[in-house]
């Protein structure tokens, strides 16, 4: 961390990590603030405001409802209605929990979050807890947010964190957060199951209840069948074995760079998605490099369009887009 002549702003949301992050700012740093991102309009939580006080820190709200609105809970739902599996989390980082208090942050401030990830040397890399690793939900945050970022967490043990909370004697929020912080209610419309065939072999409920990958609510059949393909324009969820579920490639859309190679194709890893182990691949980055083409070097499970491909040269993170299915040759 740096030295404690300059100071920080805290995201802080009153769960165990973003408070554990606020504990280690406070022993560190002369001047602390935090501040709490409000995308719901409901009260802050209790036990980010009482563990300010217990530290005597400064806490602000800020009030992005209708940036979260915008941005995340309606881009959602356009999604899921094109058939696709988005990833709210990581686009909610890069535009409104870490954007929102990048806004208001003071010149000699570091923007300090509970994260499990690293960034120095001017890269973004994997936390030490390999469980709880949070870099890929942060490879769409624009380059200069991460820049100003401090991440207290990045070596520690999610276990550890959580006992010196309690040592500390802080408050916290102690059920973990979801992966969607919102109702999204199903809107689809009911249509046809098929087979690889093309046979109808029964009905879905609307298709943006669905994801590649996925096994349950699927009806009975007569072996153990997967979700293989959503098909909007149609209605259609089409449902598969097992060995259906694997692609050699894929295109990667609206691509966040953090560290871009200078050649326009190169090998890296790629996780494409939360806790899922990264493939290896060949990548051919289009003319003007917000769009990849990416060939896997095996064949990778349940690759889904509209959720986050992350890139990485080891531990570091190189960029982010969103996944789209390949149609070429």
């Amino acid at each position: 961390m740096p030295e404690s002549n300059y100071s920080a702003l805290v995201c802080l949301s009153g769960g165990v990590d973003s408070t554990a992050a606020l504990f280690r700012c406070s022993r560190k740093f002369e001047k602390v603030r935090a501040v709490y991102v409000n995308t719901s309009g409901g009260n802050p939580p209790e036990q980010a405001e009482m563990s300010c006080k217990k530290l005597g820190i400064e806490f602000l709200v800020a009030d992005a409802r209708e940036l979260f609105n915008r941005k995340i809970k309606d881009f959602t739902q356009m999604v899921y209605s094109q058939g696709q599996t988005p990833n709210p989390c990581a686009l909610c980082n890069a535009e409104v929990k870490l954007a929102v208090p990048f806004s208001i942050l003071q010149k000699s401030e570091f923007l300090v979050t509970g994260h499990y990830a690293k960034f120095y040397n001017g890269r973004l890399r994997r936390g030490n807890d390999p469980s709880k690793d949070q870099s890929y939900f942060l490879s769409l945050v624009p380059e200069a947010i991460l820049e100003r970022c401090l991440f207290p967490l990045s070596e520690s043990m999610k276990e550890a964190v959580r006992e010196e909370v309690l040592a500390a004697g802080l408050p916290f929020i102690t059920r973990e957060s979801q992966d969607l912080c919102f109702s999204r209610g199903s809107t689809g419309v009911p249509g046809d199951i098929l087979n690889t065939e093309g046979e109808t072999v029964g009905r879905h409920n609307g298709l943006d209840g669905y994801t590649p990958g996925q096994r349950k609510g699927l009806g009975a059949h007569s072996s153990k069948k997967f979700v293989i393909e959503l098909r909007p324009v149609l209605n259609q969820l089409v449902i598969g074995d097992a060995e259906d579920l694997y692609s050699e490639k894929c295109i990667l859309n609206n691509i966040n760079w953090l560290r871009k190679p200078a050649e326009s194709s190169f090998s890296c890893l790629i996780q494409t998605r939360y806790r899922k182990p990264s493939a290896a691949a060949d990548v051919f980055v289009e003319e003007d490099g917000s769009r990849a083409r990416v060939v896997f070097h095996s064949p990778e499970k349940a690759v889904a369009p509209g959720q986050v491909g992350a890139m990485y040269f080891s531990d570091a993170v190189i960029g982010g887009g969103i996944i789209a299915e390949y149609k070429g040759v």
